[in-house]
Parts: C-alpha cells; structure tokens; sequence
C-alpha cells in the first residue's frame, strides 16, 4: 500500500513557518484512517509523498484537481506544474483546470504563458469569472493596473459571486478610501444580477453595528438568489456570523433548511448543533450530530465526540 492509500491531506490553507524556518522544518498536517494526526515536514511531504499522490490520481481529474490546488497553497507550484498541464488535456471541467494551470505557470513566473491559455480558454468557451479574475492578476502583476481593475469589474460582471474577485474588488477599495469605500463595493456589486455574495458581507456589516433586520433580509435575498444548492462558504458564513452575534433563532430558521452533511460538513454542523444546544433543541442537536457521524471522517472525530459529551450532558 503506498503512502497516498495511507494518508489523506486535509484541506487547509498553506503552513505557518515560525521565525528563521526554512522549507526543512515547516510542516505539514495529514490524517491517517484512524483520524490521528501525521506531522511531516515540507520537504519530506514533496519527496516521498507528493509525487505518488500526483501519480496515482492521473487518471481521477476531480481528485487530482485537488492535490494540485493544496500544493499550490503550500508553495509546491514547480512541482505539480506537469500534473496541471495534464489535467487542462484532460480535464472534462475546463474552467477548473485552465484556472489550476494558469496559476501553475503564473507562480513560475511564467506570465505569458498563463495569459495564452486564459485568452484561448476564453475563445473557445466563453468568459468565466474565475478566469478574468486570474486575467486581471496577471496583468497586476506587470503593472498594467488599469486594464487590471477593468478586467477585475468585468470578472464580478459575469459572475458577481466569483470569491477571489469580490475579495480582491473590496480589498482595492478598502486600501484607497477604508471601511466605508468596501461597504460601498460590495453594495455596488449586490445591485449586479444574480448577486449573492456580496450580500453576505453586507449582512456581517449590519450585524456589527447592531442592525439585525437589515441583516436578516440581506441574507434571506442571497438565499432566495442562490437558490435550492447553498454553497457550503455560504453556510458556513451566514451560520458563523448570526452564531456570533447570539442570533441562534435566526441561525436555524435560516441555516437549517438548505444544510446537506455531505456538503456544507463539520463547520456548517457544528454551529447548527451549537445553537441547538444553546436553545434547548436537544434532539435537533443530536439529529445532525448522527448525521455528520454517517459522512465517516476520521477528522471530524473529536470533535463529534465533544458534541456528543455535551449533549449527553443536556439529556440527564
């Protein structure tokens, strides 16, 4: 059995290296079938173990897609640069791997390239939010800053709910103007059509300044916009933040409803069981409790198991 059937990367965002690290000493988080924790190093993860992930997934363009994402997070652009190349000949979802090789070849420097494939992606099938976004990086990174930001609008034109451009729409403003200026765009980017992200950030505005009707329509438009399948950052979003600000009503009436353990998770179910808890719903609690245990991961474990020792607690 070879260490790609042993372990399974979890999906986080790239290591924290502590002060005077160097590739040697970062580390890396994986799980074994167990749910316990392996700790290895950057450099041992990119020689004895990345490579027989990216070999063995060749043929699997979801699961592939996947590897080369996280690695791109950790800083292994070079290495996974021939594996998004196969994966963009090969892909049956092209927006994916157009974007996963472009950036491939943007954080090797090669920005030609990166634009080509974009620009040809973009002929042949259309314009995606995704792919404009990545346009606009592209031509940030050589200094064309206006044609950036007009590529950037014209991303959130196609697809207001592209993340990666609303963020960095909202980060620009905030740079030139502050906190009132991002208000602002993603209030600029709500009236879009279709617009359901923007919304989102506008109802975490209102909740922090204490406005909790104008919250709750905020998301109950985004809701009746996304329609019947939430994203899971969604849930995950509108549940943290109406948690947060003790809101736990509201937080089920809303976040109940569309949530699906497959999708929206240990993140979207632990403040759904968290407010249940907190009103007394004892058996909704334990209802998607069961629920989340049915998905068998071993790295949800613990803290399934911290819920169930809670509710037990609130069923004496």
């Amino acid at each position: 059995m070879g260490l790609f059937d042993k372990l399974r990367r979890k999906q986080q965002g790239p290591p924290v290296p502590t002060a005077g690290s160097d590739e040697g000493s970062e580390r890396i988080k994986l799980f074994d079938k167990s749910g316990a924790v392996i700790s290895v190093t950057k450099q041992e993860y990119r020689i004895k173990i990345l490579p027989g992930m990216l070999s063995a997934a060749m043929e699997d363009p979801g699961r592939l897609y996947t590897i080369i994402v996280g690695s791109l997070q950790d800083g292994f652009s070079a290495d996974v640069l021939e594996a998004a190349e196969h994966l963009h000949r090969t892909d049956p979802v092209p927006s994916r791997s157009v974007c996963a090789y472009g950036i491939a070849l943007m954080k090797n420097g090669r920005l030609d390239d990166a634009e080509r494939i974009f620009l040809a992606h973009i002929e042949k099938h259309g314009e995606d939010g995704a792919v404009l976004t990545n346009l606009a990086k592209i031509y940030s990174e050589r200094g064309e800053t206006d044609k950036s930001h007009t590529t950037l609008w014209h991303a959130l034109e196609v697809d207001p709910n592209t993340e990666s451009a609303l963020t960095w729409f909202a980060a620009l403003a905030h740079e030139r103007a502050g906190k009132k200026a991002m208000e602002e765009a993603w209030r600029r980017v709500a009236t879009l059509p279709g617009s359901w992200r923007a919304q989102l950030w506008l109802a975490r505005t209102a909740l922090e300044t204490h406005d909790r009707e104008a919250a709750l329509a905020y998301y109950r438009q985004s809701l009746a916009r996304v329609g019947d399948n939430v994203p899971a950052d969604f849930l995950m979003q509108m549940s943290g933040d109406l948690g947060k600000h003790g809101l736990l009503s509201e937080l089920i009436e809303l976040s109940e409803p569309p949530f699906v353990p497959a999708v929206h998770g240990l993140q979207a179910g632990n403040n759904l069981i968290r407010a249940n808890v907190g009103l007394g719903r004892i058996d909704s609690a334990r209802r998607i409790l069961n629920q989340l245990r049915l998905m068998q991961r071993p790295d949800w474990a613990s803290q399934l198991d911290f819920w169930e020792a809670e509710i037990a607690k609130h069923s004496r």
